[in-house]
């Protein structure tokens, strides 16, 4: 071999080699490199090597963009949709696929809104798969939006109204959605409650007007007799009705009226009457702290909720412009976690570090708080290329709490860039991390061990505990004390605010001392046949024991000098007084319930009230008491009004079925 021959040769194998070299330093994207799954197995084996590649140091990819990018490249898709310029349009759409997968946001919360109304457009116009379409992209940019998934069901079910299975499924993806979602889950909540508590006053209003209307005849019958003897029947009546209308003519207000009303029908209800009217008396004097509750319970805004949205979507620039104003005047670790978050997955690791620094200054917060901040705070030292102090973080947050999945996997991740030597530590913390959150890993890695290079995906960071939030919560909670303040002024009318909430007890206490002390008292009763008063001190011939007044003990039961006259109009006034008795119970039947309460079926009666009421308190409060949080639908929701009319109509049919069935049961007697 020649000396020029063997140069040749050499040179071809050291530019071969440089070559290799060359592009192994180069970085690799974990999507260009298939990778194994992460394992099955229900307990964690050991990695090997062939499964966990270690890492090298590669350089890490930065996001390409940042959070406003995404509304810039949504304005351009929704000017070429304009257009009708659809291949610029998709391409538009692709980049903001990419931008959310970069800057690994959860929800394109405000992307989504505006895809379902494109989509419930679509739909207007009968073009299903455009809908389709529309929907789909809308469930794959804001999957925690209730919305998309509901706007998918509808288009499936445009386009093929058999798959039912698929509709439903996609329904009960989006009533898990809005749970999930505190925005809509406390409004829910508390619409809810509110159509219950409305529902509820009203209930006990009709209640107490249909029970004096019972009694009304039976007190009045009975004030006459505190009078002096030569009173008239229309002054005791008189009488009777300035003793009710009391409250109102010493400018106490119209509340109290409902308090004379149970005390002057007391010593004539039944038990069970007086037990649900006692029932509805605590339940009134509860009442503002339930109104309390409800107003907290609708609190969900302020700083908690954009911090939620920061964490969950992509954080639009008033929530930031507002958060880092908080910020600016006070520190707050929630606030500082939030926006050193979102400044991290835009990529901008300096102010990400300046502002978990500053959160772990302040004091009072729990260890798991702080054990998150120093995980995250370790991702922006191991993505800075500071490994030694990543690890020191990542250590100190297995030490606040060991059972956290996410510093074990970061460890693991940065002891693998030290090479072949750190494998079986490597190893060993990966296996921790599995053993202690599975699932959780396989959904950051979709499955896969091989290490993504972008900075999102490269290391794992642990998210705002929801229990960071009640410090902010509870102080917007505290605005909601003016409501029970407002509903014990309404009580009380005139009369100091403490006495909205003793004077139901008060009147509740008088009540139950009058229905024991009846057999003391002796008040008059009806009679079952004619319904007039059966009175002693009237006419000793009077047998309330038998419910039967004088009239019909001489007519019925003696029979003995009774003109067939006289017997023939006692009869016929029988029969009208139950006609009218009829015709007035089926006149309060338009209100479901307040009929049983006249007849004296007073547990099926409140039962229905109850109902009746709540329901028609939705469809009066049909905007709820909080507002939508995402605005995507206007108007009435015809489908809530339809489901709720329907509702009405099978209460009101069930309750008049089953008055009329009490009513023929009476007469067939």
């Amino acid at each position: 071999m020649t000396s020029r021959g063997f140069l040749l040769r050499a040179r071809i194998v050291l530019g071969v080699c440089a070559a290799a070299a060359l592009l192994a330093s180069l970085p690799v994207l974990a999507e260009e490199v298939p990778a194994p799954p992460l394992p099955v197995a229900a307990a964690p084996a050991p990695v090997t090597a062939a499964v966990m590649l270690p890492a090298t140091n590669r350089a890490v990819l930065m996001p390409a963009g940042r959070s406003p990018d995404i509304q810039v490249h949504w304005a351009a898709r929704r000017e070429f949709v304009r257009e009708r310029d659809d291949r610029r349009a998709d391409d538009e759409e692709q980049r903001v696929r990419a931008l959310k997968d970069d800057l690994a946001i959860e929800n394109l919360f405000s992307v989504g809104s505006a895809l379902v109304r494109e989509g419930e457009i679509a739909l207007a116009k009968g073009a299903s798969a455009v809908a389709m379409h529309r929907c789909k992209l809308a469930v794959e940019l804001a999957p925690a939006l209730p919305a998309a998934h509901a706007c998918l069901a509808r288009a499936q079910f445009a386009e093929s109204p058999t798959s039912i299975n698929a509709v439903f499924a996609q329904l009960g993806v989006a009533a898990t959605a809005a749970m999930a979602d505190p925005r809509i889950s406390r409004a829910v909540l508390a619409n809810l409650l509110a159509a219950l508590f409305v529902g509820g006053l009203v209930a006990a209003l009709a209640f107490i007007v249909v029970l004096l209307l019972r009694h009304a005849n039976l007190y009045a019958h009975d004030v006459h007799h505190l009078v002096p003897g030569g009173t008239r029947g229309w002054q005791a009546r008189m009488l009777a009705a300035v003793l009710l209308l009391s409250p109102v003519l010493l400018q106490m207000g119209p509340v109290p009226l409902l308090f004379t009303s149970l005390i002057a029908c007391a010593i004539y209800a039944s038990t069970a009457e007086v037990a649900i009217s006692l029932s509805l008396l605590v339940g009134l004097a509860l009442s503002p702290w339930a109104a309390e509750e409800i107003g907290r319970t609708a609190v969900f805004s302020g700083p908690a909720v954009d911090i939620w949205l920061v964490e969950h979507g992509e954080g639009t620039g008033p929530e930031m412009g507002r958060l880092q104003k908080r910020f600016e005047s006070t520190t707050e670790l929630p606030v500082a976690f939030a926006l050193a978050r979102k400044a991290k997955r835009d990529g901008d690791l300096a102010t990400a570090e300046r502002l978990y620094l500053r959160g772990m200054q302040v004091p009072g917060y729990s260890s798991a708080g702080l054990a998150a901040v120093r995980n995250n705070l370790g991702n922006v030292y191991l993505l800075q290329g500071e490994t030694a102090k990543a690890i020191a973080q990542y250590q100190q947050a297995i030490d606040l709490n060991e059972s956290l999945a996410a510093p074990h996997f970061n460890v693991s991740r940065a002891l693998a860039m030290g090479g072949v030597d750190t494998l079986e530590k490597v190893q060993a913390e990966q296996a921790r991390a599995l053993q202690l959150d599975r699932a959780g890993l396989e959904a950051f890695t979709g499955g896969q061990l091989q290490a993504n290079r972008k900075s999102n995906k490269f290391v794992m960071d642990v998210p705002l505990d929801s229990s960071q939030l009640e410090p902010l919560i509870e102080a917007q909670e505290r605005g909601a004390d003016a409501v029970s303040d407002e509903v014990r002024a309404h009580l009380a009318g005139s009369l100091p605010a403490a006495m909205g909430t003793a004077m139901p007890i008060l009147t509740a206490v008088m009540v139950l001392m009058l229905h024991l002390l009846r057999d003391r008292i002796r008040p008059s009763g009806r009679c079952d046949r004619c319904g007039r008063e059966v009175c002693k001190r009237c006419d000793p011939d009077a047998r309330p024991a038998e419910a039967l007044c004088a009239q019909c003990v001489n007519v019925f039961i003696r029979r003995s000098g009774v003109d067939a006259q006289e017997r023939a109009r006692k009869e016929f006034a029988i029969a009208a007084y139950h006609r009218r008795r009829q015709l007035m119970a089926r006149a309060l039947a338009v209100l479901s319930g307040a009929g049983h309460v006249m007849m004296g079926y007073t547990v099926r009666g409140i039962a229905f009230l109850l109902v009746t009421a709540s329901l028609l308190a939705s469809v009066v409060l049909w905007r709820g008491v909080t507002r939508e949080p995402l605005a995507i639908h206007g108007g009435v929701s015809f489908l809530r009004v339809a489901l709720t009319a329907l509702l009405l109509l099978g209460v009101y049919a069930l309750c008049l079925r089953d008055l009329l069935a009490r009513q023929r049961a009476e007469e067939g007697r």
